[in-house]
């Protein structure tokens, strides 16, 4: 049997009586994969009870099988993230996993037909809507943090945008307000819809970078002005790719808004100051975080409390190898924020731990 190719899953994800027909496996104490389920479905609660008594971290599924695994994880995920088995870090593992496969099949799907699906819309809608009580609870944020320094990955980068513009949006509900004048009027049906279309938007605020090469996005030396042009249209692939859906009117527009400058100089539009929406606003502050944060292939990430003294314009200690160019751009940053917003999101990070 051991002849297999298997990938690990979480116990935690295993819930009695909805799992698809697929085989379940453990390691044995001689390392071999022995058959613990013949199919989800017959998994009871006295065997995940036995299985966590154990201190088992991980069961199995074969690689050959993987494809309903990410279904079942998709299908449930709700369920998942508010069930009280799995740790917060499963739980995060999960989530990333799920919110990686949708981003990757809307960036993909869009690409093919120019525009987002239904199809795609709704499942992305679906997970952020399924998503939003873990993403909101306190404790999600310390999950949160192990994903800080990761690699920077178009979809990986859409999850943790879409993470802390949700958690950050939670703790502000004066932000929501300007997001939508008539948010304290809510009731929290509403304010729940509204977190989440904000969710969907933070999610797919690059989906034009669909349209952008890899050899761009990853290159290691410096852009061409050509290279820098394709980067540049990417906000208005991404509005464009979403037009004809029905997301509202104050997401396209964050989508497209989401690299102007609050002094000025950003781009599509070259738009300044309140003309920026207030989604925009937000996104232009987490969407820098967390390219700051990550790995690059022309960059080591920079610690949470590094990035943010760049973001609000206090120079580093001297450091030899440190360009004054690259110095004076990193200076020069606090002009692309909204100051008053990027002082909750450094409060915010405070209180989650995330600035150290």
């Amino acid at each position: 049997m051991d002849k297999e190719k298997f990938i690990t899953i979480p116990p935690g994800a295993i819930i009695p009586g909805s799992m698809p027909k697929f085989k379940i496996y453990i390691l044995s104490p001689l390392g071999q994969h022995v058959l613990w389920a013949r199919e989800g479905n017959e998994v009871t609660e006295d065997q995940i009870q036995r299985l966590s008594a154990s201190r088992m971290k991980e069961v199995f599924v074969t690689l050959d099988e993987e494809f309903k695994y990410e279904e079942y994880l998709e299908d449930h995920l709700g369920t998942i993230l508010q069930n009280q088995g799995p740790s917060d870090d499963q739980k995060a593992e999960i989530f990333s996993r799920v919110s990686l496969n949708v981003v990757k099949d809307a960036f993909e799907n869009a690409l093919g037909l120019g525009v987002m699906s239904q199809e795609a819309l709704e499942r992305t809608d679906s997970m952020v809507k399924n998503a939003l009580y873990f993403i909101t609870e306190a404790r999600s944020l310390q999950a949160l943090a192990k994903m800080i320094g990761h690699d920077y990955q178009t979809y990986t980068h859409a999850t943790k945008v879409l993470w802390f513009t949700v958690a950050f949006l939670k703790d502000n509900s004066s932000v929501l307000e300007q997001v939508h004048k008539d948010y304290a009027g809510f009731d929290e049906t509403r304010k729940k819809e509204l977190l989440k279309q904000c969710g969907v938007g933070a999610l797919l605020h690059d989906i034009g970078k669909a349209y952008v090469s890899q050899e761009i996005l990853n290159k290691i030396d410096p852009l061409t002005s050509s290279e820098w042009d394709a980067i540049k249209r990417h906000p208005i692939n991404s509005v464009s790719m979403l037009l004809d859906t029905e997301i509202p009117d104050f997401v396209k527009k964050a989508v497209l808004h989401h690299h102007e400058d609050f002094n000025g100089g950003g781009y599509p539009l070259g738009l300044e100051g309140l003309s920026i929406s207030p989604l925009a606003r937000v996104l232009r502050i987490i969407d820098v975080f967390d390219a700051m944060t990550s790995r690059r292939p022309y960059k080591n990430p920079l610690p949470p409390a590094k990035a943010v003294q760049i973001m609000v314009g206090i120079p580093l200690d001297d450091k030899p190898g440190v360009s004054p160019k690259r110095e004076n751009r990193d200076l020069g940053m606090r002009r692309c924020f909204d100051e008053e917003l990027l002082r909750k999101f450094i409060t915010f990070l405070g209180h989650a731990r995330l600035s150290e």
